[in-house]
């Protein structure tokens, strides 16, 4: 590795390095540098801010306390969506506002916004269908749906006969089925989007470190004027300033809230969600589909991802620890049963079970008796020591939620500091995050040139977009073509580009958040940790205590 690594940094003109090197110099420059604006949380709500700050010339820094997408933000279902069950809540201008933003997601990163459809079957009234067995009711939903989008619509609603559902997912259920709608709406791979923004938001001059947790602030009278950060890595301890701070640190927001505060701040309310990732054989399905969930009054998605089918989202009310959310066994039962009613000829059982993931909705806590019936807007909350924490809200909206907060940073910049950014307006709606789309036409070409498969190429194209080639470029520097996993399509050059463009410091990191092996294998990526480890130059593959 130390042999070529002036070859892989020549060979990588095109991106800003950003690497645990880079993430000591970072973490120097905040130590020594007083900031407009300092973000606490590296998920996608944190990214967003930290990029629409520093794109409009405001000095931002940003810190995260374990790595980048590790909370909520790598734990959704993997969609970019308007939120179809929304309507019946009556929770229009959320819905459009995920349209407008599913759109300008689809234009951003379109390799991050796939549209997808949505198949949703309609059984006779004996059997229970996801949304209900009223067609003229649903359809009437879906053609409201198709409204709000405008003139960004994927493409509008159809109906399926029974055959032609039977053709599409060959293995759903077909007793009774009296056929089944198709929308539209877009996957995504929610970990990869929260880099992709925080990379971005680095090249335009944000300051950015994961593993930098903050243990206490500064103050002036009651006003914030600092964070006080210990590097998780090394243990040392520094005071970030900064003129201003905002909490987006999701589920955690009511931690930071309180801490800064001095006294205990009560806000949200964390819902659970856990999907299990299963075997794309035992679903046959192209396109995903809505089903019932067992013993809740709720649907659950079944999608194809990455060569695999993920099953969920349950919604339930949580008090538990809120690190380190788990999926339990009867959570993963019960899902399981939902599926295998659904797709009998499939005979699902544990064993069936790839690996399981649990998360955590920060919503705005209410007098709801259910999670489910909890608003998934946002709110923006300043309190009298000037902390902004911006509470709630989606991945799908993420990007016009951080333009909202920052408007109001910037205010009060200008208010109480004297300073105006460059662009008074967010320009977020014309950064791409990833560069010009990949061609297809490119792939067999590429293949040949580079010397891979051209299932090596195509799984580049989808997770790096843009930038897929300088994956390829390191690859083409000696024999980090390797495989990485008997099962997928991962190279070792992925390892290395992650560990330089992408600050992975930890196995872990590029395991579970810059590739998705963790998910997609059953021993969590166990069989290549050690060449990860080697091609990352990291010896210790235990966890951070």
């Amino acid at each position: 590795m130390k042999s070529t690594s002036d070859a892989i940094d020549a060979l990588l003109p095109s991106e800003p390095e950003l690497s645990a090197r880079t993430r000591e110099a970072n973490l120097e420059r905040m130590r020594l540098r007083t900031f407009d604006i300092a973000v606490i949380g590296g998920g996608i709500t944190g990214a967003g801010i930290a990029l629409d700050a520093a794109s409009r010339g405001l000095s931002a820094a940003l810190v995260e306390k374990n790595d980048f997408a590790s909370g909520t933000s790598s734990r959704s279902s993997k969609l970019i969506h308007g939120g179809l069950r929304y309507l019946e809540q009556r929770r229009f201008s959320l819905v459009r506002e995920a349209l407008r933003e599913r759109a300008s997601l689809m234009k951003l990163a379109p390799h991050l916004a796939r549209p997808l459809g949505f198949i949703v079957p309609l059984y006779e009234k004996d059997r229970p269908s996801p949304l209900g067995s009223n067609r003229l009711k649903l359809g009437l939903g879906l053609s409201l749906y198709d409204l709000l989008a405008r003139g960004s619509n994927i493409k509008r609603h159809s109906w399926l006969d029974a055959e032609q559902v039977g053709k599409a997912a060959p293995l759903l259920d077909q007793d009774h089925l009296r056929g089944a709608f198709l929308y539209y709406d877009c996957l995504t791979d929610d970990a990869r989007l929260v880099i992709e923004v925080i990379k971005t938001a680095a090249a335009y001059g944000a300051i950015v470190a994961n593993y930098a947790a903050v243990e206490s602030f500064e103050k002036s009278g009651r006003r914030l004027t600092g964070l006080n950060v210990k590097d998780r890595l090394t243990g040392n301890t520094f005071t970030l300033r900064a003129r201003l701070i905002i909490n987006a640190s999701g589920v955690w927001s009511d931690q930071v809230s309180s801490l800064a505060e001095g006294h205990d701040v009560k806000r949200l309310q964390p819902s659970k969600g856990i999907h299990l990732v299963l075997p794309a054989d035992k679903f046959r399905c192209e396109r995903a589909v809505l089903i019932p969930s067992r013993g809740e009054q709720r649907f659950l998605f079944v999608i194809p991802w990455h060569g695999r089918t993920i099953v969920g989202t349950t919604d339930t009310a949580y008090t538990g620890e809120i690190d380190n959310p788990r999926a339990e066994a009867n959570e993963i039962a019960r899902v399981l049963e939902s599926a295998a009613v659904m797709f009998p000829e499939a005979r699902l059982s544990t064993h069936d079970v790839i690996s399981a993931f649990a998360g955590l909705r920060p919503l705005i806590g209410s007098d709801a008796s259910q999670t489910s019936d909890l608003s998934r807007e946002s709110a923006i909350i300043e309190s009298r020591s000037g902390l902004i924490s911006l509470i709630g809200g989606k991945l799908t909206t993420y990007r016009h939620m951080a333009e909202q907060v920052v408007n109001l940073a910037a205010k009060n910049l200008a208010r109480n500091f004297g300073v105006v950014p460059a662009a008074r307006s967010s320009r977020t709606e014309q950064i791409s995050l990833t560069g010009e789309a990949p061609r297809l036409a490119d792939l067999t070409d590429d293949a040949k040139s580079f010397g891979v498969a051209e299932e090596t190429v195509a799984h580049l194209m989808n997770t790096y977009g843009g930038r897929y080639r300088e994956v390829l470029r390191i690859a083409a520097t000696g024999t980090l073509k390797r495989p990485l996993s008997s099962s997928l399509s991962h190279i070792e050059a992925e390892a290395v580009y992650a560990a330089r463009r992408e600050m992975a410091v930890r196995v872990e990191d590029f395991l579970n958040r810059r590739t998705r092996i963790a998910l997609l294998t059953r021993n969590r990526g166990a069989e290549c940790a050690a060449a990860v480890g080697e091609l990352l130059g990291v010896s210790d593959l235990s966890p951070i205590s």
